[in-house]
């Protein structure tokens, strides 16, 4: 593929979706004979893209006899006459190897700021659903038959949640100053509990800061969070299966391997607190490690504090010390480039054990959508800004 690009072309994150261990008591346990709109909300723009579709957890290849990309309209449809069919190697069955992920070919489609990005994946035969990103805030659609081309979504009767096989975009950039951030994370950084399809992740929200602040320099702010993901121990260690693996584990995979990535804003350690029961020193002793291995790469790593989870299903008082002592070393230590506070941002000033009540989602661990906010809201534009 890359034959076909300018010398001076490069790829560049746009969207991104890590994949997990499907869960059935979350996911569809299959599809055939059907089509799965999804809907990618874009942070790079330009005229020529190519996605990322992943089959890492399955055990037989995973077929697609069409795939389409669109700009995307409201309530599943897509605008007439941009749709596009997607290919690999020149072929418009895709097929996807067992334990593989792919980049399509290049497809030409004029990816602009404020418009979606839509994705219509045609499964015709039985296919269970091994690869998946667990995305409670976002809706896919389902039609019975293959109707990736329809503008409209007249047959998308079934509305479900989350990505399927679907884990990246990128557009072509012809520009050489750039910066790619990823967002490091878990459910909070995924923002499982923001408005259904308003896009109001705190890294959607951060990616606006940027945007606003400097249009004219390609920036993306790519979301790498998994609900319930821990630094040190897998999701199905702690019977949680949708946590995916450890972000030791997904590390290379998730963040070292995206095109042009300069950046990472980490932010986890509370579900090994909560989940894992991990000490203060072991998840030090992860985060050490983690931060090693992304600066190898020669690129920064931002620390974020761990907000408060007083009143949260998992807390306690002894798991509140562990949290405070690790909050601690992140302020003190110098193995990070910077630190973004993300525990005051969030925290009740009155009970800095707990979430500020404008802030809670109501169980007192997430955020809602005020919470994504401030938490978007406490980041300095100069860490990035004065780097391009």
């Amino acid at each position: 593929m890359n034959e076909q690009m300018d010398s001076d072309s490069h790829w560049m994150g746009s969207w991104f979706a890590s994949q997990t261990y499907v869960d059935g008591n979350f996911a569809e346990e299959r599809f055939e004979d059907q089509t799965l709109r999804m809907i990618i909300h874009p942070h790079a723009f330009g005229s020529k893209i190519r996605l990322k579709l992943s089959n890492l957890y399955g055990s037989k290849p995973a077929v697609f006899g069409t795939v389409t990309a669109a700009l995307s309209a409201k309530n599943g449809e897509f605008v007439p006459g941009t749709g596009r069919q997607v290919t690999l190697n020149g072929q418009l069955t895709i097929v996807i190897p067992a334990g593989k992920e792919i980049y399509t070919d290049p497809v030409d489609l004029q990816v602009k700021e404020h418009v979606d990005v839509t994705v219509s994946v045609y499964v015709p035969e039985s296919t269970p659903t091994s690869t998946w990103h667990f995305s409670p805030p976002r809706s896919t659609y389902v039609a019975e038959g293959n109707h990736t081309d329809d503008s409209n979504a007249d047959f998308f009767r079934k509305k479900i949640h989350s990505y399927y096989w679907l884990s990246g975009m990128e557009v072509l950039s012809q520009d050489e100053h750039f910066r790619v951030i990823a967002a490091f994370g878990d459910s909070i950084t995924e923002g499982s509990t923001s408005t259904q399809d308003a896009n109001h992740r705190w890294p959607d929200i951060f990616f606006e800061r940027l945007h606003r602040e400097n249009p004219a320099s390609p920036i993306s702010v790519l979301n790498a969070g998994i609900v319930g993901n821990q630094i040190l121990k897998n999701g199905p260690e702690v019977g949680l299966p949708i946590g995916g693996q450890s972000a030791l584990s997904r590390l290379d995979r998730d963040i070292l391997s995206h095109s042009g990535i300069t950046d990472v804003i980490f932010l986890e350690g509370i579900n090994d607190i909560g989940l894992g029961n991990a000490t203060a020193d072991q998840i030090i002793g992860g985060m050490r490690e983690l931060v090693a291995k992304v600066h190898e790469k020669g690129l920064r790593i931002f620390a974020g504090t761990l907000p408060p989870f007083g009143g949260a299903p998992y807390y306690s008082n002894e798991k509140e010390l562990t949290r405070q002592e690790v909050n601690r070393w992140i302020r003190t230590n110098e193995v990070f480039d910077g630190i973004i506070d993300f525990n005051n941002a969030l925290a009740d000033p009155q009970r800095p054990e707990q979430l500020l009540s404008d802030y809670d989602f109501g169980d007192h661990l997430h955020p809602c959508d005020a919470g994504f906010r401030a938490l978007a809201d406490c980041i300095p534009l100069s860490l990035f800004m004065d780097k391009i």
